[in-house]
């Protein structure tokens, strides 16, 4: 799968925690390229709970740091990952690109401070 193919397939996806949420549209894409599982088995149901399970795993930042590698966000390439306000997004071309309650949230990639990527 092409990783726009991937975004457009969520274009008419609602948001939900547990379901289509950032976390599991950023990781979901990995997971289905890489042929790696990082989710867990057992999804949050809500907010809260997604918060709890990051919180307990050290932060966003602190579970990226521990299953991708770092990576200049100017070289990011399509796929990578980042944050930006606790919300995770993709790199795609000149924006990233994540899932939100409004529908697929797009921001300049010049607001990447940090970008991680995966091997391919």
């Amino acid at each position: 799968m092409k990783l726009h193919d991937y975004i457009i397939s969520k274009m008419n996806v609602p948001f939900e925690y547990g379901t289509n949420d950032c976390i599991l549209f950023t990781i979901g894409w990995v997971e289905i390229t890489s042929g790696k599982k990082y989710l867990p088995a057992k999804i949050w149901k809500n907010e809260k709970e997604a918060l709890k399970l990051i919180k307990k795993n050290g932060g966003l930042e602190a579970v990226f740091d521990k299953h991708f590698n770092h990576v200049q966000p100017n070289y990011a390439a399509d796929g990578d990952l980042t944050i930006v306000d606790g919300i995770s997004f993709l790199f795609s071309g000149a924006n990233i690109v994540t899932v939100g309650t409004d529908g697929l949230k797009y921001r300049s990639r010049l607001m990447a401070q940090k970008a991680w990527s995966w091997a391919r």
